[in-house]
Protein backbone atom coordinates (compact mmCIF):
# COMPACT_ATOMS: atom_id res chain seq x y z
CA UNK A 1 0.00 0.00 0.00
CA UNK A 2 1.27 3.07 -1.12
CA UNK A 3 1.46 6.27 1.15
CA UNK A 4 -1.55 8.22 -0.15
CA UNK A 5 -3.62 4.68 -0.35
CA UNK A 6 -2.55 4.31 3.09
CA UNK A 7 -4.00 8.09 3.78
CA UNK A 8 -6.93 7.57 2.69
CA UNK A 9 -7.07 4.17 4.53
CA UNK A 10 -7.05 6.23 7.81
CA UNK A 11 -9.42 9.16 6.59
CA UNK A 12 -11.99 6.76 5.81
CA UNK A 13 -12.24 5.04 9.02
CA UNK A 14 -12.01 8.19 11.19
CA UNK A 15 -15.39 9.79 8.62
CA UNK A 16 -17.53 6.25 8.17
CA UNK A 17 -18.59 5.57 11.51
CA UNK A 18 -20.82 9.15 11.53
CA UNK A 19 -22.68 8.10 7.83
CA UNK A 20 -19.63 10.00 6.13
CA UNK A 21 -17.66 9.14 3.01
CA UNK A 22 -14.61 10.16 1.17
CA UNK A 23 -15.58 9.08 -2.04
CA UNK A 24 -16.76 12.55 -3.27
CA UNK A 25 -13.48 13.88 -2.58
CA UNK A 26 -11.17 11.62 -3.37
CA UNK A 27 -9.91 13.48 -6.55
CA UNK A 28 -9.29 16.51 -4.13
CA UNK A 29 -7.55 14.07 -1.53
CA UNK A 30 -4.97 12.86 -4.20
CA UNK A 31 -4.01 16.56 -5.27
CA UNK A 32 -1.27 19.02 -3.95
CA UNK A 33 -2.71 21.77 -1.29
CA UNK A 34 -1.76 24.47 -3.46
CA UNK A 35 -3.67 22.86 -6.60
CA UNK A 36 -6.76 23.08 -4.73
CA UNK A 37 -9.40 25.87 -5.82
CA UNK A 38 -11.15 27.60 -3.00
CA UNK A 39 -14.72 25.30 -3.00
CA UNK A 40 -12.43 22.44 -2.91
CA UNK A 41 -10.17 23.48 0.11
CA UNK A 42 -14.10 24.48 1.32
CA UNK A 43 -14.89 20.29 0.70
CA UNK A 44 -11.56 19.46 3.02
CA UNK A 45 -12.45 21.59 6.09
CA UNK A 46 -16.09 20.07 6.00
CA UNK A 47 -14.65 16.53 5.58
CA UNK A 48 -11.77 17.98 8.14
CA UNK A 49 -14.72 18.72 10.72
CA UNK A 50 -16.12 15.17 10.36
CA UNK A 51 -12.76 12.96 10.74
CA UNK A 52 -12.18 15.34 14.07
CA UNK A 53 -15.83 13.73 15.35
CA UNK A 54 -14.61 10.46 14.12
CA UNK A 55 -11.53 10.62 16.41
CA UNK A 56 -14.10 10.26 19.17
CA UNK A 57 -16.27 7.60 17.69
CA UNK A 58 -13.11 5.33 16.85
CA UNK A 59 -12.23 5.54 20.41
CA UNK A 60 -15.02 4.95 21.31
CA UNK A 61 -15.07 1.78 19.83
CA UNK A 62 -11.58 1.55 20.66
CA UNK A 63 -10.61 1.28 17.20
CA UNK A 64 -6.84 1.24 16.33
CA UNK A 65 -5.34 2.33 13.13
CA UNK A 66 -2.33 -0.13 13.35
CA UNK A 67 -1.60 -2.83 15.84
CA UNK A 68 -1.08 -1.63 19.08
CA UNK A 69 2.58 -3.20 19.79
CA UNK A 70 4.09 -0.59 17.29
CA UNK A 71 3.33 2.02 19.98
CA UNK A 72 5.11 0.04 22.32
CA UNK A 73 8.24 0.05 19.67
CA UNK A 74 8.11 3.61 20.73
CA UNK A 75 7.18 3.20 24.50
CA UNK A 76 4.46 1.74 26.72
CA UNK A 77 0.93 3.79 26.99
CA UNK A 78 0.77 2.61 30.57
CA UNK A 79 4.05 4.04 31.38
CA UNK A 80 3.91 7.11 29.10
CA UNK A 81 0.23 7.77 31.38
CA UNK A 82 0.42 5.63 34.79
CA UNK A 83 -3.07 6.33 36.65
CA UNK A 84 -4.90 7.20 33.68
CA UNK A 85 -8.86 5.74 33.34
CA UNK A 86 -9.80 3.50 30.87
CA UNK A 87 -11.62 6.16 28.19
CA UNK A 88 -8.78 8.17 28.45
CA UNK A 89 -6.80 4.95 27.73
CA UNK A 90 -9.01 4.30 24.53
CA UNK A 91 -8.65 7.58 22.63
CA UNK A 92 -4.68 7.38 23.36
CA UNK A 93 -4.80 3.82 21.41
CA UNK A 94 -6.70 5.44 19.10
CA UNK A 95 -4.25 8.86 18.55
CA UNK A 96 -1.31 6.93 19.06
CA UNK A 97 -1.89 4.09 16.51
CA UNK A 98 -2.79 7.44 14.15
CA UNK A 99 0.26 9.19 15.16
CA UNK A 100 2.29 6.20 14.20
CA UNK A 101 0.77 5.51 10.55
CA UNK A 102 1.01 9.45 10.07
CA UNK A 103 5.00 9.20 10.80
CA UNK A 104 5.58 6.45 8.00
CA UNK A 105 3.50 8.36 5.52
CA UNK A 106 4.17 12.26 6.74
CA UNK A 107 6.32 12.69 3.24
CA UNK A 108 3.50 12.17 1.08
CA UNK A 109 2.53 16.05 0.06
CA UNK A 110 -0.77 15.16 -0.87
CA UNK A 111 -4.18 17.20 0.31
CA UNK A 112 -4.85 13.87 1.95
CA UNK A 113 -2.06 13.32 4.18
CA UNK A 114 -1.82 17.08 4.74
CA UNK A 115 -5.38 16.93 5.92
CA UNK A 116 -4.37 13.78 8.40
CA UNK A 117 -1.37 15.89 9.70
CA UNK A 118 -3.84 18.83 10.53
CA UNK A 119 -6.06 17.02 12.36
CA UNK A 120 -2.63 15.40 14.03
CA UNK A 121 -1.55 19.52 14.90
CA UNK A 122 -4.81 20.24 16.65
CA UNK A 123 -5.82 17.15 18.01
CA UNK A 124 -2.51 16.11 19.59
CA UNK A 125 -2.81 20.04 21.45
CA UNK A 126 -5.78 19.66 22.96
CA UNK A 127 -5.63 16.16 24.06
CA UNK A 128 -1.98 14.78 23.86
CA UNK A 129 0.06 18.52 24.20
CA UNK A 130 3.72 18.67 23.94
CA UNK A 131 5.86 19.87 27.01
CA UNK A 132 7.15 22.93 26.76
CA UNK A 133 5.90 26.77 28.54
CA UNK A 134 3.52 27.43 26.08
CA UNK A 135 0.52 25.77 27.47
CA UNK A 136 -2.90 27.07 27.52
CA UNK A 137 -4.30 26.90 31.05
CA UNK A 138 -5.55 23.28 31.95
CA UNK A 139 -9.32 25.08 32.91
CA UNK A 140 -9.30 25.88 29.19
CA UNK A 141 -7.86 22.66 28.04
CA UNK A 142 -10.58 20.44 30.25
CA UNK A 143 -13.52 22.91 28.73
CA UNK A 144 -12.34 22.67 25.35
CA UNK A 145 -11.81 18.83 25.94
CA UNK A 146 -15.51 18.73 27.24
CA UNK A 147 -16.67 20.45 24.42
CA UNK A 148 -15.12 18.48 21.87
CA UNK A 149 -15.90 14.97 23.01
CA UNK A 150 -19.76 15.79 23.61
CA UNK A 151 -19.83 17.46 20.78
CA UNK A 152 -18.77 14.58 18.46
CA UNK A 153 -21.74 11.98 19.65
CA UNK A 154 -19.78 9.62 20.42
CA UNK A 155 -20.67 7.02 23.58
CA UNK A 156 -17.37 8.14 25.56
CA UNK A 157 -18.03 8.74 29.62
CA UNK A 158 -16.64 12.07 29.40
CA UNK A 159 -16.33 12.31 33.39
CA UNK A 160 -13.94 8.85 33.43
CA UNK A 161 -11.96 10.61 30.70
CA UNK A 162 -11.50 13.74 32.37
CA UNK A 163 -10.95 12.39 36.10
CA UNK A 164 -8.31 9.67 34.48
CA UNK A 165 -6.60 12.24 32.15
CA UNK A 166 -2.87 12.50 32.68
CA UNK A 167 -2.75 15.66 31.46
CA UNK A 168 -4.91 17.28 33.75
Amino acid sequence: MNKLEEALRILKLLVEPLGGSIEPTLSILSKNDDELTESEAAQLRDLYNTAIDGFFVCAAIDLVFTNVSQIRELYSLEERYPGASLTFMKLARTYWTFKVILIKIISDHSACVNLLGVIDNNFAGVFFPSPGPFQPPKQLREKTMRTLIEQSGANLDVEDYIKGNFYL
